[in-house]
């Protein structure tokens, strides 16, 4: 069955055309190979009783106690939810004689964000994309935290997220490293960390929804600047030798990035996971709080071996090129600027008071109280804007 070769993984890749028998009697042929590891593969297959629709079939090979129970919980975790940005799974099951343990799930034809990102413009996205490519990933996590318990993905990363051909919304894949999150449970070391997606408690403590949030401010860095950030392990070793994190704020690897959108992914990737946000929710408004920064559309593919260069139509960028317009606005959302329009409107509120009552000057107090109504609807207007 096997073909023979010097290298091992090979000799335990299943070919084409061989059928694997599912649980139910199904029977599942092999189509090609997806991938491989150091324990398994995923294949690409074809049910023989529909053979119009294709499945992935994830497999892990001869695994120990630790891996299959691994395996099975990355299944049972699938099947029982429902999201749009999530892969849908059918069926899990064993083959004894083979030694390996399967998932069928639903083939997600696309190409990933890690691979997209290769062939952009200095290897990066603009901010409006990536707000938009990012999303329905965002939105999936919030999906995942809101379970009972909550989920925690841990290997959030650019080469986890897929846009499928034909389609206008990201998925969020590979729930191999997933863990239900119980306060107070057991830590879990992982084995096979994704530097510099990583946090510091996936290297030796345990993990909490907190950890998605560094792997998402991880990828967030990664789609903006074209630079992965440094690891985990490398930045604690380096601030305990010189008292400072090596980290560069994205902005300054891209100009173009607002400050406050650089300051909310520096605040996700802190070491410390206290010091991070408490819920993604949190830190998704922190980027998407200027209204400049609304999401652009993304381009749908129509191949996998495309090369095309993921861009913004034109009428969304001219929407967002006015430098003045774009400074008025983060002026009136700045706190500060809010503060001091506040004591400005009560100072004229005490003149105009202490005019009328001294000198009943009321013509130069109906002024000052239309000045005050003036600057107080400009006041509401940056509340609410």
């Amino acid at each position: 069955m096997f073909r023979e070769g010097n290298v091992q993984q090979e000799q335990l890749i299943l070919p084409r055309r061989i059928t694997v028998r599912g649980p139910s009697g199904g029977r599942y042929v092999i189509e090609g190979l997806l991938g491989k590891g150091e324990s398994g593969a995923v294949y690409l297959v074809r049910d023989r009783r529909d053979r119009q629709h294709l499945f992935a079939l994830k497999e892990v090979i001869n695994p120990d106690k630790r891996d299959r129970e691994r395996f099975i919980f990355e299944a049972e975790v699938l099947k029982r939810l429902d999201h749009r940005a999530l892969p849908r799974v059918y069926h899990v099951f064993e083959n004894d004689r083979l030694k390996r343990v399967y998932i069928l799930m639903d083939f997600i034809k696309g190409r990933d964000l890690e691979a997209l990102r290769g062939v952009q413009p200095e290897q990066r996205f603009p901010l409006p994309l990536v707000l938009a490519l990012m999303a329905p990933i965002v939105d999936a996590i919030m999906y995942l935290h809101r379970q009972d318990p909550p989920i925690v993905h841990r290997d959030i990363k650019p080469a986890n997220i897929i846009v499928p051909i034909g389609a206008d919304e990201a998925m969020l894949v590979d729930f191999g490293s997933a863990k239900e999150y119980v306060a107070g449970g057991p830590t879990t070391v992982i084995r096979h960390s994704s530097p510099g997606y990583a946090a510091l408690e996936q290297y030796g403590g345990g993990t909490t929804p907190r950890t998605d949030i560094y792997g998402l401010g991880a990828t967030f860095y990664t789609l903006l600047t074209g630079t992965v950030p440094l690891d985990a392990i490398t930045r604690v070793t380096r601030r305990r030798s010189s008292g400072i994190d090596p980290l560069k704020s994205a902005h300054l690897l891209a100009p173009s990035i607002p400050t406050a959108v650089a300051q909310a992914i520096q605040r996700a990737l802190s070491l410390s996971r206290d010091e991070r946000f408490e819920t993604v929710e949190q830190f998704w408004q922190e980027l998407t709080v200027l209204p400049t920064q609304q999401p652009a559309q993304i381009p749908r593919f129509t191949s996998v071996n495309t090369s095309q260069h993921l861009t913004i139509p034109e009428q969304d960028m001219k929407s967002k090129m006015s430098t003045f317009w774009r400074h008025q606005r983060d002026v009136l959302h700045s706190r500060k600027g809010r503060v001091l329009l506040l004591l400005f409107l009560i100072l004229l509120v005490t003149i105009a008071v202490g005019t009328a009552f001294f000198t009943h000057i009321w013509g130069l107090t109906l002024l000052l109280l239309l000045c005050i109504g003036v600057l107080l609807s400009l006041f509401l207007l940056s509340i609410r804007y």
